[in-house]
């Protein structure tokens, strides 16, 4: 199922006269419309059935040479998965991958490194090309390495261009260098192509090199420098620096100096250590560094091995060039992700979710919005459905859905954006009651016009539970996909009991699209508009572990700034008095506004409304089966209906509210 691309530059061999090993194919050679790996068994498919479901034809419909291709193309992803071995698991070394890819209008691309030569156990690397002219390199472990822009609707030619030995990555488009980057996976065995959702891509002139590396007797080497990058202008850190013995006798004492921005150095030494032949030893940093603006070098340099100077100095210094973010003022990015116990692999979105408010805390609004689970909120998970094409997914500020392990990507882009409005929250809490009201204070920096919105969202951490619905489906059991934030050490599924679940997305109102017409149409820089809100908290809930957002949206749909902050400071911050929008029970539907009985139904319904709606009742393989306008009671009946679950939209000038509706 996944992918990347590799070709072969700038590598460093201490040794010569090495034998390479190569391969290349421009599929000119076989018959047009006869499958792939039956033409070449070099190729192989992910269930390793040449000639099966997921094996490709060969396409005379596009060539970048010649008169042959690879098509890949899917509306919701597969059966084509091709993948090609390299004929073993390489970690040192120099490889080189290239290939021409063409990605039609509208269309996306996705192509992946395997680790190991048994496919499905860890992904080295993830290439995905959206329908914009976007690219991004990423991996479960290492989150966004690399992104940039690509010309669509035209061949390029993609290369990579590693060294194994140093962890050292070059992306490429069309030989030009399109940036550089060390991987936290090391090892590469085999490349695969497969059509994910909405892909529309061909494939030609396929070609790779491995050039092995020999061993000397004492050889250290600098193969990570890590956390460094992806912070903030302004933070500090401590550097981690982790080291290779690339030689036959074992390290027993190092010693590593870093330097940042040609001011800052810290060194280290460490002994009574044992690194033997191609081990790995990580050396924490016993200063900080300080973080500034700019794009600026950190430089790692092994000085010392076993109490001399390494006699092999090529591979003994790493660089990396670090470009902290300078975020906007006033700026918090939404990331909404799609989620679901039921699902095996959003272990994968926790554990980033949790990644981001670590790293970015203050500055990222995390919602984990459920899907067909017990924390599930109907009005929530309608809305995202709409935005995405599977789980789990991510969307940055109402952006592209993308894969959870790309949001750092899109966060570190979104965070530069200066928001056209900021929101602060103010609250008062009845402890008696658990009633909260809220106040959203919005003040606009800048002159706007359009229908901006608002919406209101409360979160909650540490959610636990028991019995059905509770337990996590875990793909990452066992640790064979590779390490998860700690999932590859639990059971799948992981029991209810272990569980706790953060970011939960409980309430949002009115809907996911925000509350209509919430300002006024034309609007000058220093407005300031304030909407209160008033919930009773289900009783569940724990008031400590409850969170306080509120998100602008923009006349597009796309979100300009949340705010994020718990019940007890925006006590402090104090409840202002403005417009009250709604009251609210603890699901996000106004009280009152809509109720609906019986649930189940084996025949009538009764939807009884508060003031005029159109109801719409789709099934949900999107077929509208009934429609209607109306105030106070609407019936209808079920009784033609094909049984099971129905989702009824009921949309007045106050918003939208999604119920579900089972049938017997």
């Amino acid at each position: 199922m996944r992918k990347q691309l590799l070709t072969l530059l700038c590598f460093f061999l201490v040794q010569t006269g090495i034998n390479a090993q190569t391969f290349t194919d421009n599929f000119d050679n076989y018959t047009a419309g006869n499958w792939l790996c039956t033409s070449n068994s070099a190729w192989k498919t992910w269930g390793n059935t040449p000639g099966g479901a997921d094996d490709v034809k060969i396409s005379n419909n596009k060539a970048y040479s010649g008169s042959n291709s690879l098509y890949f193309g899917s509306v919701s992803g597969g059966p084509s998965d091709i993948v090609l071995p390299f004929g073993g698991q390489f970690n040192t070394g120099n490889f080189d991958l290239s290939f021409y890819l063409f990605v039609e209008t509208g269309k996306k691309a996705y192509i992946n490194l395997q680790e190991q030569t048994v496919v499905g156990k860890a992904w080295t690397l993830d290439l995905n090309f959206d329908s914009v002219g976007n690219f991004s390199l990423v991996n479960t472990q290492s989150g966004s390495l690399l992104n940039g822009a690509y010309p669509v609707n035209q061949w390029i030619k993609i290369s990579i261009a590693v060294n194994l030995n140093t962890n050292s990555w070059n992306f490429l488009i069309n030989d030009v260098s399109a940036g550089t980057f060390q991987n936290s996976y090391r090892q590469i065995a085999s490349l695969n192509f497969y059509p994910a959702a909405n892909n529309g891509f061909f494939i030609d002139n396929v070609s790779y090199t491995y050039t092995p590396f020999s061993l000397p007797t004492l050889n250290g080497a600098v193969t990570l420098i890590d956390k460094v990058s992806g912070k903030l202008a302004g933070q500090k850190t401590a550097p981690i620096i982790e080291i290779r013995n690339l030689g036959t006798t074992a390290i027993t004492q190092a010693e590593v100096e870093v330097t940042y921005n040609g001011n800052q150095s810290i060194k280290t030494a460490i002994s009574n250590i044992n690194v033997a032949s191609l081990a790995y030893v990580s050396i924490p940093m016993s200063g900080e560094l300080s973080l500034v603006a700019g794009k600026k070098d950190v430089v790692a340099n092994l000085t010392q091995i076993n109490g001399a100077a390494d006699p092999v100095a090529a591979d003994n210094s790493k660089t990396i060039s670090i470009n902290p973010v300078v975020p906007a003022k006033n700026k918090m990015v939404v990331v909404e992700e799609a989620t679901g116990t039921w699902c095996s692999w959003c272990p994968r979105g926790a554990v980033w979710m949790h990644n981001m408010e670590e790293r970015y805390n203050g500055y990222f609004l995390g919602v984990a919005v459920h899907n067909n689970d017990p924390m599930e909120n109907a009005n929530y998970d309608g809305g995202i459905g709409t935005k995405i094409s599977g789980y789990p997914s991510a969307v940055v500020d109402r952006g592209i859905d993308i894969d959870p392990s790309a949001m750092e990507g899109d966060f570190l882009t979104r965070i530069l954006v200066e928001p056209k409005g900021y929101i602060t929250n103010g609250a008062t809490y009845n402890a008696n009651t658990k009633e909260l009201k809220v106040s959203l204070t919005t003040k606009f920096n800048t002159a706007v016009s359009g229908n901006w919105k608002l919406a209101f969202v409360l979160i909650e951490d540490s959610v636990t539970g028991t019995g059905a619905g509770w337990s996590q489906a875990n793909s990452y059991a066992g640790g064979s996909r590779g390490p998860m934030g700690g999932y590859e050490s639990l059971p799948n599924p992981v029991p209810a009991a272990q569980m706790v679940y953060d970011h939960v997305g409980r309430l949002i109102y009115p809907n996911f699209n925000g509350l209509a017409n919430a300002f006024k149409a034309s609007i000058n820089a220093n407005d300031s508009f304030i909407h209160n809100f008033s919930v009773t908290l289900d009783p569940t809930w724990e008031k400590q572990h409850v969170k306080i957002a509120g998100i602008l949206i923009d006349p597009t749909g796309k979100i300009d700034n949340g705010s994020l902050s718990s019940v007890d400071v925006a006590v402090t911050n104090g409840y202002v008095n403005g417009t009250l929008v709604a009251s609210l029970n603890e699901k996000g539907i106004s009280k009152g506004a809509v109720q609906m009985y019986p649930n189940p139904s084996s025949n009538l319904v009764n939807l009884v409304l508060a003031e005029p709606s159109e109801v719409e009742v789709m099934s949900l393989d999107g077929k509208i089966v009934f429609t209607q306008t109306a105030e106070g009671t609407l019936s209808f009946t079920t009784e033609n209906w094909t049984k099971g679950l129905y989702l009824v939209k009921v949309e007045n000038k106050n918003g939208q509210q999604i119920l579900k509706l089972l049938t017997q």
